[in-house]
């Protein structure tokens, strides 16, 4: 039985398991995302309360403002993970996410024909362009969903998935997260591309009976994604959120991708990989795959967070075109029979088994220990051990000048630092803290994240709106250039200056 057993650690289930176990380890990283606190705070919010609020509570900026909290149970589910086993148990998840979405594209590539090896390969390379999202955070729950639903759209296509599957599926991205639209849309470019493909008479396309299921599925699961606590507003949130030019010139995550670095450099290998196999002449890909391919292409384009659903969407098209390009290379090497000494050595082989040999399973399995144990030791367990976490936390936000907010006994109005929103709502409410700004900037909408962009930018305004604010307490990064005048001002006292930052309060406000 063990012989059998180790007859099975093939070559190919080393490489799959290696490069699963190096994702794993490249993907847990510290929990240093701003986004995490605040989504730690509204599923504590959720509980607390046994509600869903539909109006800010965080902020004295926006109190009152509509809020379309639309990752409510990713954010539910967070703070339970967090109960359940705190940053470490939720970063370990997350890592556990971004596997499981590479493995969807390791499928993906793999259903096209591609040899293990080269999917495995486009597989990291394709991983490492979307490294950017990577974190504690509901963003990866869409690329994983997204995944799943190319998976399951394929399966559906082959006749082995029901289309029942789809609205529930599409219900529950619904209330996970605002970017079911896109799946939505992935959908019905599915169905699109197959009608067309069916019209033409394509030989391998779907039957009409199937096509129209499809149509009612989508149909049937749109109408669902509305029965969640906000309704239509769902809708209307993540459309002004994809068309709204302050937040993709102000916010990192929403600009085009950066070309230089690595995750940038990831993206361009594969784009240019599509452009050079389609220059081959050989690439031959269903009209769905062109669809979903080049409109997740122009939402990569657009904003470097979308990468990851382009490299999941463009899989089967990436994996037909390096198809091509082996299929090329291969033609251009020179015959066997041209080379003498390689026609001698075909004059006879050794017969080779059907199934690995014991030993060659045993040595496969050693290493798989050995190589995936190393990579996890090195990179994944300290990054999920607690005190790690907390000094990396310590040396990217204002936990002492935290700290020293809390110490005072009383509520706060903070005008802060955009990265810093996220924390403080986590650490100050709902104890009287409030913050100005923070990471929802759809609950802040265009005036006061413009009136945050002036004193961030110190335009020739910021006394002015500091004023109109009339905040409590101000906190700053240390070098930012508002914290040098603020100490020679008056009107303010340095209450606490950490690593990080520098928290001035009023004067007379702080006992």
């Amino acid at each position: 039985m063990i012989a059998a057993w180790l007859r099975r650690v093939t070559s190919t289930v080393l490489l799959r398991s290696l490069l699963f176990t190096a994702v794993f380890s490249l993907a847990a990283v510290p929990p240093l995302d701003p986004d995490l606190w605040w989504h730690l705070a509204n599923g504590r919010l959720i509980l607390t309360t046994a509600s869903i609020p539909h109006l800010d509570v965080y902020s004295f900026s926006a109190a009152g403002q509509p809020w379309v909290m639309h990752e409510w149970l990713a954010d539910l589910s967070m703070y339970w993970l967090y109960q359940l086993g705190g940053l470490p148990v939720m970063v370990a998840v997350f890592a556990g996410v971004v596997t499981a979405s590479a493995v969807c594209l390791y499928l993906l590539l793999r259903q096209t024909g591609l040899a293990a090896s080269a999917a495995a390969a486009l597989t990291l390379v394709g991983v490492l362009a979307g490294s950017t999202a990577w974190g504690a955070r509901p963003q990866l729950l869409n690329v994983l969903l997204c995944g799943l639903l190319l998976l399951g759209l394929m399966r559906y296509r082959s006749g082995r998935l029901s289309v029942f599957v789809l609205p529930p599926f599409i219900w529950l991205w619904a209330n996970l997260h605002s970017a079911f639209l896109v799946g939505v849309i992935i959908s019905l470019l599915f169905l699109a591309g197959e009608v067309f493909d069916s019209w033409r008479s394509h030989p391998d396309a779907m039957p009409r009976r199937r096509l129209v299921a499809l149509g009612w599925g989508i149909v049937a699961g749109a109408g669902l994604a509305f029965v969640n606590p906000f309704g239509f507003q769902t809708v209307i949130f993540s459309l002004g959120t994809l068309t709204s030019p302050l937040i993709q010139n102000n916010i990192q995550e929403w600009a085009s991708p950066d070309f230089h670095s690595l995750a940038g450099m990831m993206f361009e290998g594969l784009v240019f990989l599509l452009l050079v196999g389609l220059a081959t002449g050989r690439v031959k890909a269903r009209t769905s795959e062109w669809l979903i391919a080049f409109a997740l292409l122009y939402l990569a384009l657009a904003s470097q967070r979308h990468v990851p659903l382009f490299v999941l969407g463009a899989a089967p098209l990436i994996g037909r075109c390096a198809q091509a390009l082996l299929g090329l290379l291969a033609g251009m090497l020179p015959p066997v029979h041209d080379r003498p000494a390689a026609q001698a050595a075909l004059r006879w082989a050794p017969p080779r088994p059907n199934r690995p040999g014991v030993a060659l399973g045993a040595i496969n399995l050693v290493l798989l220990i050995v190589v995936g144990a190393g990579m996890v030791g090195y990179r994944a367990l300290p990054n999920l051990q607690s005190g790690r976490e907390a000094r990396a936390i310590s040396a990217a936000l204002p936990v002492e000048a935290t700290d020293a907010l809390q110490a005072l006994g009383r509520p706060v109005r903070v005008f802060n630092y955009y990265d810093y929103g996220g924390y403080l709502v986590w650490r100050l409410f709902p104890h009287g803290g409030r913050v100005f700004i923070d990471g929802r900037v759809e609950v802040y909408g265009s005036e006061v994240f413009s009136r945050y962009l002036q004193v961030s930018y110190m335009a020739a305004a910021w006394p002015d709106v500091i004023a109109q604010a009339h905040p409590d307490a101000i906190i700053l990064p240390n070098g930012h250039p508002l914290t040098g005048i603020l100490r020679h001002d008056a009107a303010w006292q340095v209450l606490r200056q950490d690593p990080v930052a520098t928290v001035f309060t009023r004067v007379g406000f702080a006992p």
